[in-house]
């Protein structure tokens, strides 16, 4: 058995769908005995509504950027809380760097605080920071900044000064903080463990910085329309899900 885990935003949602092509490759490889799962930095409900419109046929989804993992009938198998503690420095220092946006995932909640700036969407309750304590935890908490530098340094900033507290990832601009050490990567052992197979029988596929750790640790591909620095750290460079599907088969 081997097991395909892939991103989903630019890696199997590429130019706003899922193509028929991969969903057919899916069922392919799943059919021949083989995993198929979703491993995302979307928090739960986001990631299950592309699922379903999509109609994706999958045995595991890792979200939350690890820090929650589903079984293929959506069942939560494994969770990682970030702590009570992380809430109010991690808020700090977001302000701090001039974060765009403060939205905390929980399970099936996502939570907006406000930062100072117009809401990323329309329709969204925006809270105010004295609402904080109401948090006692979260599984990802998702922000962005006008560039990326300033994230890469927001990012630096956390896993410097509050490693016992959370992990950040940086995908561009845009930042996930998860509860500590969590990862894709750390998820994607979780699903070793869960099936059983060793690590040489995972393959993972991405196309940006989040998926960097990942590729480096795994049998990997990188989307052709990925970022280069993403490429570079791939063993192979495809066009689609159904390639990968094919080189495995």
């Amino acid at each position: 058995m081997r097991i395909l885990a892939t991103d989903f935003d630019g890696t199997l949602f590429r130019d706003g769908t899922v193509t028929e092509k991969d969903r057919d490759a899916i069922m392919r490889f799943r059919r021949a005995g083989n995993r198929f799962g979703i491993v995302t930095g979307r928090h739960l409900p986001s990631i299950l509504e592309e699922i379903d419109r999509w109609q994706v046929p999958f045995d595991f989804i890792i979200c939350c950027t690890g820090g929650v993992l589903l079984d293929r009938h959506c069942r939560v198998f494994s969770e990682h809380l970030a702590p009570r503690a992380a809430v109010q420095p991690l808020y700090a220092e977001t302000l701090r760097f001039d974060g765009m946006c403060f939205c905390i995932s929980k399970g099936l909640e996502r939570i907006w605080f406000d930062t100072g700036h117009p809401p990323v969407y329309e329709n969204i309750k925006v809270l105010p920071p004295e609402k904080l304590p109401i948090l006692d935890g979260f599984h990802e908490m998702g922000t962005r900044f006008a560039d990326e530098e300033t994230a890469r340094r927001y990012v630096e900033t956390l896993n410097t000064k509050y490693p016992d507290l959370m992990t950040a990832h940086q995908n561009g601009v845009y930042i996930d903080v998860c509860a500590p050490h969590t990862s894709k990567v750390r998820g994607l052992y979780e699903i070793l463990e869960h099936f059983g197979v060793p690590q040489d029988a995972l393959f993972v596929a991405g196309d940006n910085l989040n998926d960097l750790e990942m590729l480096g640790e795994f049998h990997s591909f990188a989307m052709a329309s990925g970022r280069e620095e993403v490429k570079a750290a791939a063993e192979h460079t495809v066009s689609d899900i159904a390639e990968i599907v094919g080189k495995l088969l």
